[in-house]
């Protein structure tokens, strides 16, 4: 079971008057895998970031990136010193950041990868997941060794133009080790996904990854076998989700 290092709602007492170096958190925790996209089932250490652009009708971390607080720079390295967190990262562990809406904060995440550096004479690799409606900092970028990239499908329930951004999604196709996650859950999806996707040519065959959606083990049941067999047939790469196999429906693992 994963360790916590900050708690989902906690609040940080240690907030200074005026602060502006840090970072909206809603919740941190490591000893735990990655469960999602391309590198998943890596040891991974989990910073989820506090907001988000959409408001997903599947979303099974809702009411965790809802909820935060405001923590230094320097508070967020003491307790990953606290938690040994520098020598997992050092080792090989993974840094997610997520939400929620990491790009939201993308400016303070370019200061607390500076930072870090300038601390510990490394860097961390680091994947984002990504909603895909804002543009990212190319500073940001080259910090970035994978990006799990999840545009919406009509099946989210946000409007299209709050969703679907060409011109956001043909920047990200073009980044380093940029996947694009769809979650699905019935043929339709796929159509959308063609139309929208493939046949204006934002991004390419090879980086999709269909994952079926599912927040709980039964609801992840239900749907992977199906999900499974849409990949084979149109020759994409499929994911589950495997903290949801592991662990069912449970924030902070």
């Amino acid at each position: 079971m994963s360790t916590k290092i900050i708690e989902a709602f906690s609040k940080n007492q240690k907030n200074a008057e005026g602060q502006t170096e840090g970072l909206n958190v809603s919740e941190f925790f490591c000893d735990t895998i990655q469960g999602e996209g391309r590198w998943i089932g890596y040891p991974a250490v989990f910073l989820r970031l506090q907001n988000c652009t959409l408001n997903c009708i599947w979303c099974d971390t809702t009411e965790v990136w809802r909820h935060g607080d405001f923590y230094t720079m320097e508070h967020l390295f003491l307790l990953m010193e606290q938690n040994n967190v520098i020598t997992k990262l050092e080792s090989g562990h993974h840094l997610v950041l997520t939400g929620g809406s990491p790009l939201k904060q993308q400016l303070s995440l370019i200061e607390f990868f500076i930072k870090f550096q300038n601390r510990y004479q490394f860097v961390p690799m680091a994947e984002i997941e990504n909603e895909c409606t804002l543009t990212v900092h190319p500073v940001l970028a080259d910090y970035i060794q994978c990006w799990n990239n999840s545009p919406k499908l009509s099946n989210s329930g946000n409007s299209r133009k709050a969703r679907y951004k060409p011109h956001i999604i043909s920047q990200l196709a073009e980044l380093s080790n940029s996947w694009f996650k769809f979650v699905v859950d019935c043929e339709e999806d796929w159509q959308e996904i063609q139309m929208d996707y493939l046949d204006l040519k934002l991004i390419k065959k090879r980086q999709i990854i269909l994952m079926p959606k599912g927040a709980t083990r039964v609801e992840l049941e239900q749907n992977r076998e199906m999900v499974a067999e849409m990949a084979i047939r149109h020759s994409v790469r499929y994911c589950t989700r495997e903290h949801i196999v592991l662990w069912d429906k449970q924030t902070g693992v």
